[in-house]
Formats: C-alpha cells, structure tokens, sequence
C-alpha cells in the first residue's frame, strides 16, 4: 500500500505526462474553450468579478491566455502570481507589463499594483490533478495552499483551477493543509463544488 505522500507523487508524474502528451493543436483548443467556459461560469453564478488572478502557463498546463485577452477586453483587471517568501502576491497584469524571472525562472510582472490574494474576485490556478470534490494536486510547492491557508470556502476570492479533462482523477489524497477548490472549469465540464 503506498503511502498519501507516495501516491501524490505517482499521481503527479502519471498526470504530468498525460497533459504534456497533448498536441499542440488540442493545447489551442482547449485553451479557446477555456473562453467560453468563463463565460457559461460566471452566468450560471451569475458574478461580475472586477479582478481576476491567472497564470503563464508551463509544462504542459492549459493556457489561460486567450482567456486573459478576453478579460481585457470586458475591461477586467488581471493578475498574475509573485513569489512572497513562501506564499503569493498578485501582480497587475497588461500589456505594459515588464517583467523578471523569480527564483524558479518563472516570469513575474513588476511595476503593477500589487494585491493581496483576498482582494481578488476569483484566482484561477494551475494544477496537475483534480477531483470532483473539489481537491486539487498542485507541482508541491504548497505556494497556493499557504496563500489562502484558513480561507473559508464560502468568502473571496473564489479558487478555480483549470485543467485538461485528462487531469480529472478518482480521488486524491488530500493532506490537512490543502485547500480546496471553489471549482474546475476544463474545455468540456464546468464542475462547482460545495466548498
């Protein structure tokens, strides 16, 4: 029987491969129906969010990119994630943006309006694996977990992750300090949870 800490490692490797073995062209579909997801989202929940967190995209993860240019231009401000010690921040994001590699080599806006992760409307995460509870494997650095660390599910900012339908799994160990997902919006399912 293989340990929570061993089969997380097992899950995240099998997941990894899975989404990296994407093709390019299904990588740009699923990141163009990311567009319409948002969309079918916040009607269904019927939000006007004002600040929105995303990512860059790496290893093979969903782009929210298209998505980002979407939001621009319905006049959404965007952010993206800046190391804090060992939690975030979150950056303005535009087209004036200028940017540095933090300690990963990750690329980080500098020179925006700097947030705190509960002054954003909903943060959309990145992740390896997910479950229709609302769990969610991340690349184990526990960035995210720290940042909203005793955050009520049912106060903001909302956490989405977004994710391939080949990331979806059973169940997934989850460890008392994960925090879980408001929901998961993939190219073919928006899956809201009842954290």
């Amino acid at each position: 029987m293989l340990s929570p800490q061993e089969l997380r490692k097992q899950q995240r490797q099998t997941l990894r491969q899975a989404r990296n073995n994407l093709s390019h062209s299904t990588q740009q579909e699923a990141s163009q129906a990311l567009i319409e997801q948002y969309a079918t989202f916040i009607k269904q929940l019927d939000l006007t969010p004002k600040r929105i967190a995303l990512y860059i995209s790496n290893d093979g993860e969903i782009s929210p990119q298209l998505l980002c240019h979407q939001l621009w231009s319905q006049g959404i401000s965007t952010y993206l994630p800046i190391l804090d010690k060992q939690a975030l921040r979150f950056n303005l994001y535009n087209q004036d943006s200028q940017w540095q590699d933090n300690r990963f080599g990750i690329p980080e806006p500098v020179n925006g309006h700097v947030l705190a992760g509960q002054e954003l409307d909903i943060v959309f995460m990145p992740l390896v694996g997910f479950d229709r509870q609302g769990g969610r494997l991340g690349m184990g650095g526990g960035f995210y977990d720290r940042t909203f660390e005793g955050k009520n599910p049912s106060q903001t900012p909302l956490l989405i992750g977004l994710a391939h339908d080949c990331q979806e799994v059973d169940r997934l160990p989850i460890e008392r300090w994960d925090i879980p997902l408001n929901g998961i919006l993939t190219p073919a399912q928006i899956i809201l949870t009842d954290r």
